[in-house]
Parts: C-alpha cells; structure tokens; sequence
C-alpha cells in the first residue's frame, strides 16, 4: 500500500496519535473515498508492533491478507454469524467460504505480531443483534487486540459502539480536487462530470478500470427511453437488471437523477447534457420529493433484511416515476 498517493487520507493518518490508540476505530466517510486503503494502513501498523514497516515475510501475508493475527472481514452486508460464533457452526473457521467469527478471532492470542486486528468494512450493514454481540469485544478489549470498523453510513451504527471508538472522518472531495487528483495520475480521458456527483476518485478509478465508466449514463439512457415511450416498464425494468452493478448502485444512480431532476425544477434551470431530453417533461416536484423519501429509506432497510425482490422494488418505483409526469 501507498498511502502517499491519496494524501486526503495520508494526513489523517500522519495525525494518528499511535502512542495512545485506542482498541475500537470507526472510520467515516463516503463510498470511494478510500476508507479500507486508511483501514489497512492503520492494521499494518499495528500488526508491526508500532514500528515503521513489517519484515518481508509478514508483509507479504499482510497484503495477501493471510496474516494470522490480522482479520479482514469485507463484505456487503454483515451477518451474526459473522461476529459471534452461532450454535449450528460446527466450526467458526471456513477456509473453503474464507470467513470467522470475530468474536472467536480475537479470543485467540497473536501467533506472530503482538497484537491482533480485525477490519470490520461496511460495519453500518450490522444489524442491532450484531452490533450487540461486538460490543462486549470492545468494552472489555485484550491487551492485544483491535477493532477498525468503516461506515459510509454512520447513524447506522450504535451510539454505545461509538462512544468506545476514536472516530476519523474522511469529508467529501470537491470536484476541482478530483480533476486535480486524476490528472496527476494519468487519468486525463475522464473528468469527474462524467460521473455521478458522489462518485469519490476510487469509485471513478475502479469504474474505469472495469470498464463501467459509461453505466451512468447507460442507466440514464434506459430511464429516458421508458419515460418517452420507447420500451415498456418490463423492458425498462430488465435493462436495468441486466446492468453489471449491484442493486443498491442502482438505488443509488436512480436517486442521483431524481435529485437532479428536483433541482432544476425548483430553481427553473434548464438540464444539459445526459439529462438535456428531461426538460420537455413536466415532472410533479412533490411526487419526486417523495420517491427520493422512499429510495432512501429502502437505502436504510436493506441491510436490515435478509433478501428483496429487485425486480418487484424496480417496477414500483418505475410505477411511480411514471406517474409523476404531468399530463401535458
């Protein structure tokens, strides 16, 4: 890792005090800001007993993320039995599925290091059982052990887990400053005005990288052809499904364009570019107003549920995007 690079993270880090760190962290920012890359280097740190670098062998276990004292526990949406062993588990190691209980984890002592940590990313996707069952691990920490946590969404967690936490937040980086950062790495093709406003530079990074720069605009273009009667919702609807992202990109996108859409319908400014086609449509500022209401909510409560029908949630709001529209 090359902290250096991204030097919004690499001065929060240089203010880290880690003479006095505490065993519980949150670190807070937006989705591509770089959250897991400052995680990582806080662990590395630490797993180094506070010292400048780990030797060659531990680093190399490091970045494998193979290190047995440290725990990267990253995925979208974080279970019980992701933090405490449950009854039915014959075993809280699964080398095949690659996951442990954190609770299990930490009880251990450090095979290697001095110390052990656990990165916890999206901790925000706990629910309240799971928050519950970490907190007993950072009231009463071992000497040796650590606990990172990242969130993009930070009201999600408890406030008992955060008043045992040092907490670091990472703001939003302006446009200008992304422009900035991107052509200093090479990235001259692309601009951050080809991307949704919250799209932070790694989420522009990964997106050019996989070759998912033009999805926005993909999404835009299916939502403009169903509004103007070119396919149908069930066309609208499989369009969008057929999109090589997540589900909750998709909210994320959807909620982007409404948001823009209201804008320029309160402040009488007319749309350019990707949305220029939207102006000859008179859309019900109320009706949108609401449909932002209910994407964001459905934002909260995904992580609260154990599924949702896409399918089913895309042809309501599709529903009800459509009847926003006012008769001409």
């Amino acid at each position: 890792m090359n902290i250096e690079k991204y030097d919004w993270l690499n001065d929060i880090y240089n203010q880290i005090n880690f003479n006095n760190l505490p065993h519980g962290i949150i670190i807070n920012g937006p989705s591509g800001i770089g959250k897991k890359i400052l995680a990582k280097e806080i662990s590395q740190k630490i797993i180094s007993n506070f010292k400048e670098s780990l030797d060659p062998q531990n680093q190399s276990l490091f970045n494998s993320d193979h290190h047995p004292d440290f725990y990267l526990l990253d995925r979208e949406k974080i279970y019980l039995k992701d933090i405490i062993k449950q009854k039915q588990e014959s075993k809280y190691w699964d080398d095949e599925k690659g996951y442990k209980d954190v609770v299990s984890f930490l009880t251990l002592t450090p095979s290697i290091s001095k110390n052990k940590v656990v990165c916890i990313m999206n901790a925000d996707s706990m629910n309240e059982e799971s928050q519950n069952a970490l907190l007993k691990s950072l009231e009463e920490p071992a000497s040796y052990s650590y606990i990172i946590m990242t969130t993009s969404r930070p009201k999600s967690l408890k406030q008992t887990i955060y008043s045992r936490c040092q907490v670091f937040n990472i703001p939003h980086i302006s446009a200008y400053k992304i422009d900035e950062w991107l052509i200093k790495h090479g990235i001259t093709d692309y601009s951050s005005t080809d991307f949704p406003s919250y799209a932070m530079p790694l989420n522009i990074v990964d997106d050019i990288q996989s070759d998912k720069h033009n999805s926005y605009k993909e999404f835009i273009s299916i939502i403009n052809q169903f509004l103007n009667l070119k396919i149908d919702q069930g066309q609208a609807i499989k369009y969008i499904n057929d999109l090589d992202m997540n589900f909750i990109s998709k909210i994320n996108y959807l909620v982007e364009f409404l948001k823009i859409l209201l804008k320029s319908k309160l402040t009488n400014e007319s749309l350019s570019g990707t949305y220029e086609s939207f102006n000859s449509k008179k859309f019900s500022n109320l009706k949108i107003s609401n449909i932002i209401v209910e994407l964001n909510d459905l934002r909260h409560d995904f992580y609260n549920v154990s599924s949702i029908n896409e399918t089913h949630v895309l042809n309501y709001f599709c529903s009800e995007l459509k009847q926003s529209i006012r008769q001409q």
